[in-house]
């Protein structure tokens, strides 16, 4: 699982060719008037545009094991192992986009850790995404400890407000069953690759349109050692992730 890069819409795929991605973007916006039968509309002011350039980095994990391994274990073996270097490589590109997010987003109002904190993390952020991009925001990415925050929350009577059957006012919903919820209507997702504590950038407000993934097919390549007869196989896969909207990406600021 990649929490964020699955908050952010997911990704595209990435070109053959090239060491960056350029990325076009409307940097100040057409604006329109009224113009009267037979004139001239240059007045108005026209669309400037420029390119953001995003670049590719290569993820890689490598494992090498005798051909004694390869030939004397249960096939199954072999799955195991690339299962293996497939979450490691899942788990390097998700904190990858996490970092794009951080240097690339806008640091928030600043709040408490609490309850209280994330309702008007929620509640001031949201309307500035909009304010920002003209979009609305829809994903609400935290780690393990905002997780955490969410299903302690109660209210004044000790009911939970997100960790609920039926509740009367449910703000959302944070289960300790699933990674994925809702927070105040946003899609929510728990990523254990964010740091793990309630601090600054401990979690996310995003308009998936803010930020632009790229990434292609992972693959394999396997070799010999000739002198041992080792194997090595290293599985890996490039991508290029550009903020293209500071506005839409809301960084939490622990007050």
């Amino acid at each position: 699982d990649r929490p964020v890069i699955e908050a952010c819409g997911g990704t595209r795929p990435l070109s053959t060719y090239g060491m960056t991605v350029s990325i076009p973007k409307i940097t100040a916006n057409s604006t329109a008037a009224t113009v009267a039968e037979g004139g001239d509309p240059t007045g108005t002011t026209a669309i400037t545009s420029a390119y953001v350039n995003a670049t590719v980095i290569k993820k890689a994990g490598f494992q090498r094991y005798s051909v004694e391994l390869l030939d004397r274990s249960d096939p199954s073996f072999y799955e195991i192992m690339l299962q293996n270097l497939r979450d490691a490589y899942a788990q390097a590109t998700d904190s990858y986009v996490v970092a794009q997010i951080t240097a690339g987003g806008t640091q928030a109002t600043a709040q408490d850790a609490d309850s209280d904190g994330i309702i008007a993390f929620v509640s001031t952020e949201s309307p500035a995404v909009y304010t920002a991009t003209k979009r609305t925001a829809k994903s609400f990415v935290s780690g393990t400890s905002i997780w955490g925050l969410l299903m302690g929350a109660t209210d004044t009577t000790g009911r939970p407000i997100y960790n609920a059957g039926n509740p009367m006012n449910n703000a959302g919903s944070a289960m300790p069953t699933s990674i994925r919820g809702n927070v105040l209507g946003l899609d929510y997702y728990v990523d254990p690759n964010m740091v793990s504590t309630s601090i600054d950038e401990s979690a996310f407000i995003i308009d998936p349109r803010s930020i632009e993934i790229f990434e292609s097919p992972a693959l394999t390549l396997a070799t010999n050692v000739p002198t041992t007869g080792e194997i090595e196989i290293m599985l890996y896969g490039y991508i290029a992730a550009q903020a293209t909207f500071a506005g839409g990406l809301r960084r939490f600021n622990l007050t």
